[in-house]
């Protein structure tokens, strides 16, 4: 219902979508390789598939002088390797790609997911990459804050195991602003304690614009969804105290995920206008195409950062990544 009813996680998938089909083009192969850090039921990918055969049967019509009967002669090959907590929601999101992929006959199309519930030792060495004519892409929406011990060492060894598949693109969706200069975005000097506050209280004001505060399917939402997504960032925060009011002390564990990643090597690059364009193009949709309501577009960091904002709070902030080239001297600033 969520989904539906808020432009967020639409925002986020359809933005990363468009620059991995930009990556995977860039590269001119005929494989592509998602790795999703949290692929849960999938819902970003039935509209990636799509557009990748589209594109083909356009490319092969191309080359071919306009004689097609919408099959290419060379199918696009992806594959995605999903990570997630539970077996049977991974089963689940297979079945469900698998059988949207079989409507797409310029794709083949392959699934693994990996269980990241348990002992988390060598739950990232699963991630492999056999194909090296793979044009490879890491996904990592939504990942948690580095506030304790074991969020900071989750965060390096994920860090550690994406370098190394050397991606074409890394794709990081985070809440809020994600200190890029979008609005009141979490910074060091903001408490993790405020930043949850202020993210929550404004994904609630933004659910006016498209249900009544009396609905039922709105109740549902702030009871089902966003209670139990507000409990889990509270029981977050509180692993990352120890339970006597002190943040546990690990030098890292402070660092935004902008940090981390210019850290492990990695530098931003700017979101093209298609993709600004594209998210902008969604809202107009959301808001019932007059373009007016509290959602707005908001680029940041030089054209390397976009938010979607809510008045004047950023609720999401996307970045695209790739790994430094050599010539490349000192930090990316923003």
């Amino acid at each position: 219902m969520f989904y539906q009813a808020s432009p967020l996680y639409q925002f986020a998938h359809f933005t990363a979508n468009q620059a991995i089909v930009e990556a995977f083009e860039a590269g001119g192969r005929r494989s592509l390789h998602i790795v999703d850090f949290d692929v849960s039921y999938g819902f970003q990918w039935p509209s990636l598939i799509q557009s990748l055969s589209d594109a083909a049967a356009a490319a092969d019509a191309a080359s071919t002088s306009g004689s097609h009967d919408g099959d290419c002669k060379e199918p696009v090959s992806l594959r995605i390797t999903g990570l997630g907590t539970s077996a049977d929601e991974l089963r689940q999101t297979k079945a469900r790609l698998t059988r949207f992929a079989s409507g797409c006959p310029n794709v083949r199309f392959e699934f693994e997911g990996i269980v990241t519930s348990g002992p988390s030792s060598g739950r990232h060495e699963r991630i492999k990459n056999d194909d090296d004519d793979a044009t490879v892409v890491v996904n990592l929406a939504f990942p948690a804050s580095q506030s304790s011990r074991a969020s900071a060492r989750e965060a390096c060894s994920a860090l550690a195991r994406i370098r190394s598949l050397n991606p074409s693109l890394v794709f990081l969706v985070e809440r809020g602003g994600a200190g890029n200069g979008t609005p009141r975005g979490r910074s060091s000097l903001v408490p993790p304690f405020t930043a949850s506050l202020r993210y929550f209280a404004a994904v609630f004001d933004s659910l006016h614009e498209s249900l009544p505060a009396d609905s039922a399917e709105r109740l549902a939402i702030e009871r089902n969804y966003l209670g139990t997504e507000i409990r889990n960032a509270v029981a977050s925060l509180d692993r990352s105290h120890g339970g006597d009011g002190h943040t546990a002390a690990e030098p890292c564990s402070s660092a935004s995920w902008k940090e981390m990643m210019e850290s492990a090597g990695f530098e931003a690059v700017a979101l093209s206008s298609r993709t600004v364009s594209q998210a902008k193009l969604l809202l107009k949709m959301k808001s019932g195409c007059g373009g007016g309501g509290g959602f707005r577009v908001v680029e940041g960091g030089g054209g390397r950062a976009m938010s979607l904002g809510w008045r004047d709070s950023a609720l999401i902030t996307t970045t695209a990544w790739r790994r430094r080239r050599r010539r490349s001297i000192g930090k990316i600033s923003s």
